[in-house]
């Protein structure tokens, strides 16, 4: 895994992003903020002049007063509006980037999804991005004016603002170890949430309940919180000291600069009024420098590496898929291993899918059906070997344009709750609003009893939803595969565990019919609905091992025809 970017280039892509949402807005933000740090620091020299001049004194001390409160009146104001604008295009990037990587391997490695998963808990402060760098030029105004004042009245005045700098450098290493903490604490975070969704959403409900283990996901989640909480407290407590030896340090300065002070009365009350704003002052810049090294430049860094990451993922990818196929897609070699395991799922596999042919795979459990499956519709990239579509290698392919020409319905599909018409029709989008579409597909997926109304809203947490059961979002599933018309690739991976077989006989049917010219892939446990493929590929163990028509498989009384008799006489079939 790549390191995280330079905070600075990373920082400029954030600003860029956020500059998007409303650039009159920042304007206002950063001539306001800024300009508030002016009369708020100038109330020193004002409250000076007490000892010589009481009515120039109070007069502005008023004015600074009320020009300090409306501009930082305005600039919160304007900081706030900008803010939410910022959060929708800032929250909208990080989701679309996670959504768009071209693969699923971000998914099921740990040391990205920690990363991810920092980034995704802090992404609402990116939307703040520009209020907190306004707030820290602000602060280093407001220093910079008074450290002036002071040094005006005395040079030396100006050690002052030199003994606040171990202050600030000791925040930075604070934020360091705070985010070192953070980062290698995000596993049992995620863990943390992942318990506490089992135990308050309604999926696993029944199960918690019937086996009675609340108070064992209690338990861990407690336990997961502990381990990421105390190396952070760790690092918190190891860095306190060395901030409270800082802030010493400044204070006995001040402490002898008032003494030095105390038989010239106006330079006193100058001390007084603007050291005591120093002290506040470098405490807020700490905070500021504290807050945007932790969170502001951490996350723009990792925003940064998401951006970089998804990109790598397309690079040398622009080519078209074709308009149609021509002669079909070609395996050459292909090998593949999950993320993070030696074991090969699938093993120098080389095999033609001819344009205008239902392919079947069949297999034992982690054989690699499903993996073959998902590199067809390049959710993963081979390990070795590649994928030709029409002599043209997928990985050239852009990913989104080869999704397009893409179908079908997975094993593990998601129940969408939006309306039924929304949730089968999101499967093609182009199409979503098309009456006429999104019937065709509910009938072809023999998906009337689960959907006799498109307008009717699924998922019993909304407002007149219904609930559906597993067998009928299938059927939901079932007929979203089938909304594209004429799919170069149309993929149906055992989405049909809740349905009979001869249901499934008569999908598969369709399904095969719905292919074109196309490659239609069939996978199901169940051979005897598999018997009308053009060709079935036989896995077992991460290699192909046969190939062939149901007659020429059976003819050579190998694997698929042994297990094929087998599950006859299990169903009560005869014959071959």
């Amino acid at each position: 895994m790549t390191e995280l970017p330079g905070w600075l280039p990373s920082l400029l892509r954030s600003l860029r992003l956020g500059y998007r949402a409303s650039p009159p807005l920042i304007v206002v933000a950063f001539v306001t903020t800024v300009a508030a740090a002016v009369p708020d620091a100038l109330l020193a020299l004002a409250f000076s002049l007490l000892a010589t001049n009481i009515a120039l004194s109070a007069t502005l001390l008023a004015v600074l007063s009320i020009g300090s409160w409306l501009l930082a009146t305005v600039s919160a104001r304007a900081n706030r509006r900008f803010a939410d604008r910022a959060a929708i295009v800032m929250e909208e990037h990080v989701a679309r980037l996670q959504s768009t990587v071209t693969t699923m391997e971000h998914h099921e490695r740990p040391e990205i999804m920690d990363r991810i998963s920092v980034l995704r808990d802090h992404a609402d402060a990116l939307s703040e991005l520009y209020q907190e760098l306004f707030a820290a030029l602000g602060a280093l105004a407001r220093l910079a004016i008074t450290v002036g004042l002071l040094m005006a009245a005395n040079p030396w005045f100006g050690l002052l603002g030199v003994v606040a700098v171990p202050a600030v450098l000791v925040s930075t290493l604070r934020a360091n170890a705070e985010r070192r903490a953070e980062e290698a604490g995000a596993q049992h975070d995620r863990l943390a949430k992942h318990l506490f969704e089992l135990g308050t959403t309604p999926g696993p409900a029944k199960e918690i309940r019937v086996f009675g283990v609340q108070n064992k996901i209690v338990t861990l989640r407690r336990e997961a919180w502990r381990k990421r909480h105390r190396p952070l407290a760790r690092a918190r407590w190891q860095t306190a000291g060395w901030q409270a030896a800082a802030h010493a340090l400044f204070g006995l300065a001040f402490l002898a600069a008032i003494a030095s002070t105390v038989h010239e009365p106006p330079t006193l009350l100058l001390v007084l009024a603007a050291g005591g704003r120093l002290a506040q002052y470098v405490a807020n810049t700490v905070q500021q420098t504290h807050f945007f090294r932790t969170i502001w430049l951490d996350v723009s860094r990792r925003l940064a590496w998401l951006e970089d990451y998804a990109a790598a993922q397309t690079r040398n990818a622009d080519r078209e898929p074709p308009g149609r196929l021509e002669h079909g897609i070609r395996l050459e070699h292909v090998t593949f291993r999950y993320p993070g395991t030696d074991r090969k799922v699938l093993d120098d596999v080389s095999i033609t899918l001819d344009a205008g042919t239902t392919v079947a795979v069949v297999g034992e459990n982690g054989a690699g059906k499903s993996t073959l499956v998902k590199l067809l519709c390049r959710l993963y990239e081979p390990t070795g070997g590649r994928i030709l579509v029409d002599g043209v290698d997928l990985a050239t392919i852009d990913p989104a344009r080869w999704r397009e020409r893409v179908s079908g319905a997975f094993q593990d599909f998601f129940p969408f709750e939006y309306t039924a018409g929304e949730s089968i029709g999101i499967g093609d989008l182009p199409r979503i609003d098309d009456p006429v579409a999104l019937r065709t597909a509910v009938t072809r997926a023999g998906a009337g009893d689960a959907v006799p109304d498109l307008a009717r809203q699924l998922g019993v947490t909304w407002a007149n939803g219904v609930d559906l059961s597993h067998g009928q979002w299938q059927k939901v599933a079932l007929a979203r595969g089938f909304m594209r018309p004429d799919p170069l690739l149309l993929v149906l991976d055992e989405p049909t565990s809740a349905l009979d077989a001869a249901t499934e006989d008569a999908l598969f049917e369709r399904y095969a019919d719905a292919g074109g010219h196309g490659v239609t892939v069939l996978v199901s446990h169940r051979l005897a609905t598999v018997r009308m493929a053009d060709l079935i590929l036989v896995l077992d163990g991460s290699h192909l091992v046969e190939r062939g028509s149901h007659a020429e498989l059976m003819a050579a009384d190998g694997r698929y025809a042994r297990l094929y008799r087998i599950q006859a006489r299990a169903y009560g079939r005869t014959g071959s």
